[in-house]
């Protein structure tokens, strides 16, 4: 079942708003012009969150735990910088360190137990019939030798909460602490998979959790042990190995230097969403220990891990399992591939398909497609040993009614805030790292639309209600030469827009995971707010 559709079920399900499907229906492309239907979508889209809001109202869920505005305390969160250093300083030298580990290792993943993410499920779960490979944590630690210590870990999932990725830095700490070393940030992304466990939440049985986990919330917890939610011992197994593999990536760097090159693969993406923009290059920056060790390269590419779709029964980590599996056999070389600005940037197979292999021999292909070209890099430019980082926390207004009526029901580990009788906030973040005083990276909570980074064309009759976007593209304000994405970092704060880009629940996939229609203003001021101190 899509997004679009599994929306608009649970808005009227929710808000028995049972007028708004035969309405919707006798408006088409073919009868009504698309500003009539436009305008069509847009009222029904108000009418069911204004539905929502006022259930989300009267519906007991677990929100009298979270604390107010007013209350909240930062826990768990790095600033990084407060400047930026523009030369290298006195005994600069890159050092990097790497780990993976299984995720599927020691679990009787085939028990009926563990659900698969990638689509929404009303009424079951759905649990693998199939492992055809393996899910995966790998982290990196880089360090200059003078500003501390960067930790990136990224997991094989679907999507990963702030409340997560306290946990893992919670225990880091401890590490930190103990043995002595500055860490001075600590990231946790996911490569958005649909077809992994669930790390996020979201792609549990959602009727049985609208009736479960409310009587319960309503008993004030009688009923825990019937609570639906992601598989915790999954997530504990997940917790314990990645802050494993952030431990020996620390304790393994070794000295070495690093360069950043980029490949054109432009002929393996394609956009599904108007208007075109995105970034067709896929990143590396690799790291060459001076002991002539084994290198490191750490990947960034932009497209939907959606080899199999959106509701496969098969476990697959997907094409960047295959880029890694393609390299390591090739180059002999470690690999932590990055997901990017995806927004609706999807796979394009064409060029490598044939039908007279299976799915999975298809989706190796593709993988393996990408991975000559990561290879084939040739433009390697050597980085100066500056590290700089910055990051920020973000308080992002959501009005997302089926959202909040989600992590009212307790499927997500976000970190919300109340805001008065009816208002929920979400403390999220956003981060900035720069390497060499020439690779900028974004560190971004969600999915976002590429031309909030890169800029792209005017929306044109896209833009519903006729609002122009006033904001400059977020590489120029970086000013660097060359700049990467890292997306779905350190939270799940949904697709992000431009704001005049947001159209109806009823009519793109995307807004119904839209925590707010003026996410992308917010963040972008935000960036760029950020930006400003510390440059």
């Amino acid at each position: 079942m899509s997004k679009k559709i599994f929306a608009i079920v649970m808005a009227l399900v929710l808000s028995f708003s049972v007028l708004a499907v035969p309405t919707f229906a006798c408006f088409d492309n073919s009868g009504k012009s698309v500003n009539t239907e436009n305008y069509i979508n847009q009222l029904l889209d108000d009418v069911i969150h204004k539905a929502l809001k006022v259930f989300n109202l009267v519906w007991p869920g677990y929100d009298r735990n979270w604390d107010s505005k007013d209350e909240y305390v930062t826990s768990d969160f790095y600033e990084g910088k407060e400047k930026f250093d523009n030369q290298v300083s006195n005994g600069a030298e890159w050092s990097l360190g790497y780990a993976g580990a299984s995720l599927l290792e020691g679990l009787d993943i085939m028990n009926g137990e563990y659900f698969l993410a990638g689509s929404l499920e009303p009424f079951a779960g759905r649990v693998p019939t199939t492992v055809y490979d393996d899910q995966r944590v790998r982290v990196y630690a880089i360090s200059d030798g003078v500003s501390g210590i960067v930790i990136q870990a990224v997991i094989d999932g679907f999507g990963f909460s702030r409340g997560d990725v306290q946990e893992i830095r919670s225990r880091m700490n401890k590490f930190a602490e103990e043995k002595g070393y500055n860490i001075v940030s600590v990231n946790v992304s996911v490569l958005h998979q649909h077809s992994c466990i669930d790390t996020l939440g979201m792609n549990v049985p959602l009727l049985s959790a609208l009736v479960l986990n409310t009587t319960n919330a309503a008993l004030g917890g009688l009923l825990d042990d019937y609570k639906v939610t992601k598989n915790m011992q999954f997530m504990e197994n997940l917790f314990e190995k990645t802050v494993d593999c952030m431990q020996a990536a620390v304790e393994s760097m070794e000295k070495g230097n690093l360069y950043y090159g980029n490949a054109d693969i432009e002929e393996y993406m394609r956009d599904a969403r108007d208007p075109i923009a995105f970034d067709s290059n896929v990143h590396r920056l690799r790291f060459v220990p001076t002991n002539g060790g084994k290198e490191t390269w750490i990947l960034q590419g932009s497209m939907h891990a959606t080899g199999f779709g959106a509701g496969p029964d098969e476990l697959t980590a997907d094409y960047p399992y295959y880029i890694e599996k393609a390299i390591n056999e090739k180059v002999g070389a470690n690999v932590v591939y990055v997901m990017g600005a995806e927004l609706a940037i999807k796979m394009k197979d064409e060029l490598v398909y044939n039908p007279e292999l299976t799915d999975i021999e298809n989706l190796a292909n593709y993988g393996y497609a990408i991975a000559d070209k990561v290879i084939a890099i040739n433009n390697d430019i050597l980085l100066k040993p500056v590290l700089n980082v910055a990051h920020k926390e973000v308080f992002l207004p959501v009005d997302n009614g089926i959202l909040t009526l989600a992590a009212r029901e307790d499927l997500f580990n976000t970190i919300i805030v109340k805001d008065g009788l009816a208002k929920y906030v979400m403390v999220t973040e956003i981060g900035y790292m720069e390497l060499g005083n020439k690779v900028g990276i974004f560190l971004c909570p969600g999915e976002f639309d590429p031309s909030i980074i890169f800029g792209g064309p005017e929306s044109g009759d896209a833009a519903w209600k006729g609002e122009t976007w006033d904001y400059p593209a977020l590489k120029d304000v970086a000013n660097v030469e060359y700049v990467m994405v890292y997306g779905l970092c350190n939270d799940q704060a949904g697709y992000v827009l431009r704001d005049n880009e947001y159209h109806s629940l009823l009519s793109e996939n995307e807004e119904v995971n839209i925590v707010n229609k003026e996410s992308g203003s917010i963040f972008t001021q935000e960036y760029i707010d950020l930006l400003t101190m510390v440059k």
